[in-house]
């Protein structure tokens, strides 16, 4: 199967991603994710009268008039799309692509920005980001803190606390008691211990209640104003179903919508071949068209592609669970398709998979590989697993400590530090052994 219908596109994906209009809609659609895609589509059959949806098996008449009237709105329409939301990463991209950073800077940035949540946030550690997409950690960070240098303020953090000290620094307030609380005394600010933190540094626990209410007032969800609607149901873009030792993948209807250009249009270009105002709109509007359905073609081409070779190397996630997960970077997908790492990333950016197991982010299924005694690797993902298992047998008059899981693990032949398993335990959503503990 090709990846993409369009020998020189595939050819600019592999060489920069400062691209041609027609390369960025291509990117632009293929990082969309169903909501989004439903959205563009419907504003280009809005806009362009020659594609028609048959997905509803649409087959209007349109006379004349009809299209006069079209024609005249198209206008208003284009001035009307400029105020379209924009989504948290099509911002971020717009001003990295004017920040005139250097080259390597800009594409890491643009790699990195699909790593970030709906609230801004980074959504996984530098550790595992620079494994996936195979950049350094120096690379990493100034491309990071790129990100943290635009609007809004507190994006590109990798937690709540580093957002807040962000935002101080952005409003000019790098020293002061808001900034001290924040880096040296978090625990006892979330928890409210302003007496404990006022005798430490010897101010008035009024000062200390001042320096929290500012906090307070910092935005704790940078990305809330480019935040949709979040749905109860998780719309899948992929399906994957097994058929004896086989694994067949598949696109949803929702991720590969079916248009066409107008045959009632191709008539009426025809017939109005006199009128040269008519034909030449007509005709700009049958190069877009095509140039659209080109795009949604490739997108199709694109996510399926990625989809089969990230399955295909995890086949028996398929039979087995989230247990026979292995270690996977973005590169190596990449390197498998062809295709840029910044292009891999688009097109798992926000798409769902659909199988016996249930629906998981495309993204889940890149798991960063951890190296155990006698210098084998294992995956974060079997590490969570271990971690679960040995908190669900725990004692609960005397639950783990993070330290105690970590003992625990070694003994298993997986060195991990403590921090390694605090962060894993909090993407588990799993209390730290003091609120765990009952009698």
């Amino acid at each position: 199967m090709a990846l993409m219908s369009s020998p020189g596109m595939i050819q600019g994906m592999k060489q920069s991603m400062v691209a041609a209009p027609a390369m960025q809609m291509f990117m632009h659609a293929l990082q969309a994710n169903t909501e989004e895609l439903e959205e563009l589509v419907n504003q280009t059959l809005a806009k362009n009268p020659a594609l028609e949806d048959r997905r509803a098996e649409r087959a209007d008449e349109v006379s004349l008039k009809e299209y006069d009237s079209r024609a005249s709105q198209k206008h208003d329409f284009l001035l009307d799309s400029q105020t379209t939301t924009q989504t948290l990463g099509e911002y971020l991209e717009e001003q990295i692509r004017q920040s005139a950073l250097p080259a390597k800077i800009e594409q890491a940035a643009l790699c990195i920005i699909p790593y970030l949540n709906h609230r801004g946030f980074l959504s996984e550690a530098e550790p595992s980001i620079c494994k996936e997409l195979n950049i350094t950690p120096e690379l990493f960070r100034r491309a990071k803190r790129a990100i943290q240098d635009l609007d809004p303020p507190g994006v590109g953090a990798e937690d709540l606390r580093e957002s807040l000290i962000l935002q101080l620094r952005r409003a000019g307030e790098k020293r002061g008691l808001p900034m001290l609380l924040l880096q040296h005394h978090w625990e006892a600010l979330i928890k409210h211990r302003y007496a404990k933190v006022a005798d430490l540094l010897e101010v008035e626990e009024e000062a200390v209640r001042i320096a929290a209410a500012r906090i307070a007032r910092l935005n704790p969800d940078p990305g809330s104003r480019f935040s949709r609607v979040e749905m109860n149901v998780i719309t899948p873009d992929i399906v994957v179903e097994t058929d004896g030792d086989d694994i067949i993948v598949s696109l949803t209807p929702q991720s590969s919508p079916q248009l066409a250009l107008s045959s009632e249009y191709r008539e009426m270009m025809a017939q109005h071949a006199d009128n040269k105002e008519v034909r030449q709109f007509l005709s700009k509007c049958f190069r877009d068209g095509r140039d659209f359905l080109r795009i949604l073609d490739d997108r199709k081409n694109t996510i399926l592609t990625v989809a089969q070779a990230i399955c295909d190397y995890q086949k028996a996630f398929f039979f087995e669970g989230k247990a026979a997960l292995r270690p996977l970077k973005m590169e190596e997908i990449a390197t498998k398709t062809g295709l840029h790492t910044s292009t891999v990333s688009r097109a798992v950016r926000g798409k769902y998979l659909k199988c016996a197991f249930g629906v998981s982010e495309l993204r889940s299924f890149f798991i960063s590989a951890v190296e155990t005694d006698g210098n084998t690797e294992t995956s974060s993902e079997e590490i969570r697993q271990k971690i679960s298992m040995l908190i669900e047998d725990e004692s609960p008059a005397a639950p783990l400590s993070d330290s105690a899981i970590a003992a625990a693990l070694e003994q298993q032949g997986i060195r991990v530090a403590r921090r390694t398993v605090t962060k894993y335990r909090e993407q588990l959503k799993i209390l730290p052994a003091s609120l765990r503990k009952r009698r």
